[in-house]
């Protein structure tokens, strides 16, 4: 650009120096650094409150070895700085002939031509700036608002007292830490999932006690052989392998599941009998693909179990490639309310399973009479 750029003036109710302020609240969203700020205000000190009116040319034009004294920086520091705000659009360097910086005022103060630093480009960007602030602070209090909401929902969950309950809770939010979430949308699905592990819980306490039978209605049941039984049993229920074969969730993956799949299968098993191991390896892979993350993934290994898993991840992405009424939108949030429903033992796996192989398999054909 010209060495006479002029620009438009700073907004009403901005003030020359709310330019980095503003800067310094939008650093990490704008990508700058401390030493950046710091070269803006020391060119806005620079400059006389004139330069920002309309129509002016606001720039300074002191050698780049004076100003990297003044600021206690070395000249190649220096140089980077102005080439990152240069590239981000807040200033514009210009230079005469053989690189020389050069400036004049008329005998009003006013800037007639400079070739050096112009903050013409920040000024011009001023308005954006303030309103991106402002969309800032809106977020930042939906996330306090959102954050709050997800420690009273994690609270209460807790405070019901059932295992399975934290359980679930987990499998939706692993840490349940909502100060390390910074994505209100993320958030937003947080507190959603919580709020359904809370009625889901509370309601089944509810029903339990409702249904509970005085203690004069029977006696208890106090065989020692019969509860050990009743305990193994239901642990194995937790543990047990699903009934399916690694073949049919080859069948039932999506075609890029399932090329992941052959991936492992000619690596791992080369090219003989597929592997649970196979199949487990190239879930976690897809996984990654849709969005789940790994430390989300491997809870739900452990919580469910690492066939049940890649049985929830199998049936969540099918599903979210139908066009029918199971179709799951967001294969992601999908497997994590299936991971949730399974983490109390819900058995939603094994009827989706029976559905999504009917699925695969077609409409029958009507035998001939």
């Amino acid at each position: 650009m010209s060495t006479t750029y002029t620009h438009q003036g700073l907004p009403s109710g901005i003030r020359p120096f709310d330019l980095p302020d503003m800067l310094e609240k939008l650093r990490t969203h704008l990508g700058l650094r401390d030493e950046d700020i710091t070269y803006i205000r020391y060119l806005i000190r620079r400059v006389r409150a004139a330069d920002f009116e309309p129509g002016r040319i606001c720039a300074i034009w002191e050698a780049v070895a004076t100003q990297a004294t003044e600021l206690g920086f070395n000249v190649r520091r220096l140089a980077r700085i102005c080439c990152r705000l240069e590239e981000l659009g807040f200033i514009l360097r210009t230079t005469g002939k053989g690189g020389r910086r050069f400036g004049r005022r008329d005998q009003d103060g006013q800037i007639v031509i400079a070739a050096g630093v112009n903050l013409g480009p920040l000024i011009e960007r001023a308005a954006d700036l303030a309103q991106l602030l402002q969309h800032q602070v809106r977020i930042s209090e939906r996330l306090r608002d959102y954050r709050q909401r997800a420690n009273d929902l994690i609270r209460s969950i807790r405070g019901l007292g059932v295992e399975q309950a934290l359980l679930a809770a987990r499998a939706v939010f692993p840490r349940l830490r909502p100060s390390e979430v910074n994505d209100v949308e993320r958030l937003s699905a947080i507190i959603e999932a919580l709020e359904a592990v809370l009625e889901d819980f509370s309601g089944s306490l509810g029903r339990t006690l409702e249904a509970a039978g005085s203690d004069s209605s029977g006696r208890p049941d106090t065989n020692q052989e019969h509860k050990t039984k009743t305990c193994k049993a239901e642990k194995r229920h937790r543990v047990q392998k699903p009934r399916t074969t690694p073949e049919h969730v080859a069948l039932l993956a999506t075609s890029e599941l399932r090329k992941s799949i052959e991936f492992y299968w000619t690596a791992q098993d080369l090219n003989g009998k597929l592997s649970w191991a196979s199949v487990l390896a190239a879930a976690q892979d897809r996984a990654h693909q849709i969005g789940i993350s790994h430390a989300f993934w491997q809870r739900q290994c452990e919580v469910l179990g690492p066939c049940h898993a890649a049985l929830c991840l199998v049936i969540a992405d099918r599903n979210s490639q139908r066009t029918d009424s199971y179709r799951a939108f967001n294969a992601a949030k999908a497997f994590a309310g299936m991971a949730r429903k399974e983490a109390r033992q819900v058995g939603v796996v094994e009827t989706l399973l029976g559905e999504l192989l009917s699925f695969t398999s077609g409409p029958r054909k009507r035998k001939k009479t």
